[in-house]
């Protein structure tokens, strides 16, 4: 076949790593221009909120794309109806390539607008109008990555991110260190207009990749024996039917996002801030506590896209045994993931501040409280593809609806009299509802009852006995005055030996699953080897 297809676990692999090195990348350039004096908490403050109205108009003009695309594609593909698959794909990239120009437009001459009124930081304007022109290409680019994912290749999909982090974070260095000497705003919107040139190298990367392979293509759908011709007026009205649903959720986690900017940037001058120092504020949770909270969610986030496709194509087959496995499955690596996570990061938030932000190392009693919503959002991705799968696309969006209306009243009510502690309370509250009502109605369709205790006790045991050994680590190289950095690597380290040994120690993965995840087949060899030295003991 002309585009390589992969299982459902190397997609998980595939994805996993990607997602892995473009934090990595991510991570670097915004540690350069947070400890950069001139940007700082400021620039971040200017850079996040541009960027917060930037991700909701993108969730609505295209978040929804590549997982409608996947799911209708993989549900053709399962059929053998591989012309069909290809015209749902031709028909995507002229709908919403045009709905990319007409948001992308909105943003740029509503920027002053948006700004002023909405954000109460006019500054803004300039990153609002800098990020405008990506919102076209991320549009045509996704209409390709989800034709990629639906045919069951993750890995041109994963490429092109990493290019798009790569050049996105070699630019923003460079636009910033160009404009050092100018106000945070204008840096601001240097640093996001690197945006918009990694989002066209990445889309015209995956267009030479679909025209190289184009011909290849086209003989394999020419073998096509089944195609059912579907008008192009009523693909439309399915791709949209079933984009919107599917952006539903994106679109109301962008717009938490917005109500933070919002509520919070207004609430902290309600409280007596001037704008530079609510700006300041502000920047520590956008350019700092987010960031660090994020890591977790980009590696998990491989299991939300390769479930969409798999459990649509297994259902449009009737295997729902297959779909509830992989489902249980990805929900416990879910909570292996985040657990750990949310927990290392609540004992070594000061320390880890002060190792990435030496310049800016406010914020680590606010990253202590806002961690704890990794958990609940990573479970939550897993949930949101799950029932995607499944074919309920509108739940998702129903329930962080719930959540985040809990969010804004918070932030409203709290914000102007308790300050910058209040949205990271909210949004752990709020990811909390979300993942709660997720998780019930999942089951609930599934008519299944989850096994609580399968999926969770063993992490959290896991996680408590890990945390037990980083808080005695972390308090014995504070009484002996170990350097900072080094004292904090290698708890970190430690703490990740500990975490995987007590996850094998406590049987949390049988040897099934143990062998859909990466390098599985080795860990089995290892663990077998291990049970006959004991025995001959």
């Amino acid at each position: 076949m002309a585009i390589k297809k992969q299982s459902f676990i190397n997609g998980v692999i595939v994805i996993m790593f990607s997602q892995i090195l473009i934090k990595v990348f991510g991570f670097l350039y915004r540690i350069i221009l947070t400890n950069f004096k001139e940007f700082a908490d400021v620039g971040n403050s200017y850079y996040g909120s541009g960027f917060t109205v930037y991700t909701f108009i993108l969730a609505i003009a295209t978040t929804g794309i590549p997982n409608t695309i996947s799911k209708l594609v993989s549900e053709k593909m399962s059929l053998g109806d591989k012309r069909g698959a290809h015209r749902i794909f031709r028909t995507a990239m002229y709908l919403f390539t045009f709905i990319g120009i007409v948001f992308a437009l909105v943003l740029f001459l509503g920027a002053d607008l948006i700004s002023t009124n909405i954000l109460a930081n006019p500054g803004v304007k300039y990153t609002l109008m800098a990020l405008s022109p990506a919102i076209i290409f991320v549009a045509m680019s996704a209409v390709l990555r989800g034709y990629f994912v639906g045919m069951g290749n993750m890995m041109e999909y994963s490429k092109a991110q990493v290019i798009e982090q790569i050049v996105n974070s070699i630019f923003s260095v460079i636009f910033v260190v160009m404009l050092l000497g100018s106000t945070p705003e204008i840096m601001a919107a240097g640093s996001t207009l690197a945006t918009t040139v990694a989002a066209s190298t990445a889309f015209l990367y995956m267009l030479i990749y679909y025209n190289k392979n184009k011909k290849d293509i086209w003989n394999d759908i020419k073998k096509s024996k089944k195609f059912a011709i579907t008008p192009r007026r009523d693909l439309v009205k399915k791709l949209i039917s079933y984009a919107i649903p599917i952006s539903l959720s994106s679109v109301v986690v962008a717009l938490s996002s917005v109500i933070d900017t919002a509520t919070v940037m207004s609430g902290l001058q309600a409280k007596g801030l001037d704008l530079a120092e609510a700006n300041e504020q502000f920047g520590i949770l956008l350019g700092k506590v987010d960031i660090l909270n994020s890591v977790p969610l980009s590696i998990n986030v491989a299991f939300a896209v390769a479930l969409v496709p798999f459990i649509s194509a297994a259902i449009a087959r009737n295997d729902k045994k297959a779909a509830v496995d992989k489902i249980n499955f990805s929900l416990k690596m879910s909570s292996i993931i985040a657990l750990p996570c949310a927990a290392g990061l609540c004992i070594l938030a000061k320390p880890i501040f002060n190792l990435l932000f030496p310049n800016a190392p406010l914020g680590a009693n606010l990253l202590q409280i806002q961690c704890w919503m990794i958990v609940f959002s990573v479970i939550a991705q897993t949930l949101y593809g799950s029932l995607q799968g499944i074919g309920k696309l509108y739940i998702p969006g129903i329930c962080l609806i719930i959540g985040a209306v809990v969010k804004y009243l918070i932030n409203l009510i709290f914000v102007p009299k308790f300050g910058i502690v209040v949205p990271t309370i909210s949004t752990v509250i709020y990811q909390f509802i979300a993942c709660s009502l997720s998780f019930i109605m999942l089951f609930k369709y599934l008519k299944q009852k989850p096994n609580l205790k399968d999926l969770f006790f063993k992490p959290i045991l896991s996680t408590f006995f890990m945390a037990i050994v980083v808080i005695l680590l972390n308090k014995l190289t504070v009484y002996i005055n170990l350097n900072n950095s080094i004292s904090t690597i290698v708890i970190i380290l430690i703490a990740i030996l500990t975490y995987i040994w007590c996850i094998l120690k406590f049987n949390t993965l049988t040897k099934e699953q143990i062998m859909q995840i990466p390098y599985g087949n080795k860990i089995c060899k290892i663990l077998e080897k291990t049970e006959k030295n004991k025995k001959k003991c």
